[in-house]
């Protein structure tokens, strides 16, 4: 066989491994999304509705959780992060209505 059709088989591939990969990863990163929404929306809450440490928040959540997500809090926001923040969200409290999801 000659050489164009070793590469348009090679790229085949590539592209079927490539969805193949894309295709099996769609539930886990939508389980991230969830989790990092709720994370940051639920820790937003414990600390600016509740009035609790950061702490006592993330005691809450199970120990395998806290091992891989990040949280950072500044004045009214909080941002909940896995995989080096590249799945995260957002939750900012706002005085009278509560914490609410930015993204």
């Amino acid at each position: 066989m000659s050489r164009k059709y070793w590469l348009i088989g090679g790229a085949v591939i590539l592209v079927a491994l490539i969805t193949g990969g894309a295709y099996a990863a769609r539930e886990p990163v939508t389980y991230a999304r969830v989790a990092t929404s709720y994370a940051a929306k639920q820790l937003c809450s414990c600390l600016h509705v509740s009035g609790r440490t950061m702490d006592s928040c993330m005691a809450e959540f199970p120990q395998e959780a806290r091992g891989q997500i990040q949280i950072t809090s500044t004045e009214n926001t909080v941002h909940a992060g896995v995989l080096f923040n590249a799945i995260s969200a957002d939750a900012t409290y706002e005085e009278q209505y509560g914490c609410r999801l930015d993204n």
